[in-house]
């Protein structure tokens, strides 16, 4: 075992002392024979006198390159347009056909088809049938300049009979009728009674409107009633306001009144927050699916303004 130690020790010995001579014969060698020694052993030794120019060197692969394979499409979901985009209801508004006091005339915007109210809420994608339609025209002054009558066509459109009988009218003839009980929804919701005589009263004239729409009456605008002892009294939350031409363009009168909504203000009660997150009053729509949810904090002030 020595023995084979003392010979490789010997061997790079040798190999040393080789290597040290070599360089020491080329490096006291002149340029042409240290050009014959180097180039004896590598490849690309510059001549004497020639300037070094390095190449870079292309290893060329084993194996070609197998096509260049074609990204699979990755399926991006479309973003849905939101159905109600801000500003929707003044652009639906310069479509539809106006009164002479400029309030939107929703009778003949139905009649044109620029809007088809919906009679029900939507479940699981079926529409409720339209009511019954009454064809029946009442003649409610017979003659004289303030001859009238009254459409049932017109107003079952929107309503049933049950949202103005037996309140503000009842179902008997020879009653006595007052401008007053017209205004339940006139003056408020629909077309004012002054200034529009003509559209209820044909022998009258037509006046041009003195004053431009009132804001709240062309939007439909009513404060809903609260409970006395609600905690948003004390925080200073206002009241909700609920628009009427938004929702009425969208769904007739009859989707609301009188399943959800009593039509008489005195048999109303007021409206929480705790009816609308367990699905009741206005959450019977707004929970999230029909539309945006009555508990979300982000949508408080599109009610409470």
């Amino acid at each position: 075992m020595l023995v084979r130690k003392r010979g490789v020790l010997r061997s790079w010995v040798v190999a040393l002392c080789a290597i040290v001579w070599g360089a020491l014969v080329i490096g006291g060698c002149s340029e042409e024979s240290r050009y014959q020694v180097l180039s004896f052993f590598f490849e690309g030794v510059p001549k004497p006198g020639e300037k070094t120019q390095w190449q870079q060197v292309v290893h060329e692969p084993r194996r070609p390159p197998g096509p260049k394979a074609t990204a699979t499409p990755v399926a991006v979901a479309a973003i849905p347009k939101p159905k109600y985009p801000p500003g929707w209801l003044p652009a639906l508004l310069k479509t539809v056909p106006h009164d002479a006091a400029g309030y939107p005339d929703m009778v003949a915007a139905f009649k044109e088809k620029k809007i088809d109210p919906m009679p029900g809420v939507e479940e699981d994608h079926v529409v409720p049938k339209p009511k019954k339609v009454v064809d029946l025209d009442i003649t409610l002054i017979a003659k004289g300049k303030t001859k009238c009558s009254f459409s049932h066509q017109i107003h079952t459109t929107w309503v049933t009979c049950k949202s103005c009988h037996q309140v503000p009218f009842k179902m008997t003839t020879g009653e006595k009728l007052s401008m007053d009980d017209c205004a339940m929804c006139h003056e408020k919701i629909a077309f004012p009674i002054k200034g529009e005589c003509a559209r209820c009263h044909p022998a009258m004239k037509k006046k041009a409107a003195k004053e431009p729409p009132k804001e709240k009456l062309l939007e439909g605008e009513i404060k809903l009633a609260r409970a006395k002892s609600s905690d948003a009294n004390s925080m200073g939350i206002p009241p909700a306001t609920f628009p009427h031409l938004a929702h009425r363009v969208n769904y007739r009168c009859y989707a609301c009144h009188n399943q959800i909504f009593p039509m008489k203000e005195d048999d109303k009660k007021p409206i929480t927050m705790e009816n609308i997150t367990n699905g009741k009053s206005c959450g019977v729509c707004h929970n999230g699916r029909i539309a945006f949810a009555g508990d979300d904090l982000g949508t408080c002030s599109r009610c409470h303004y």
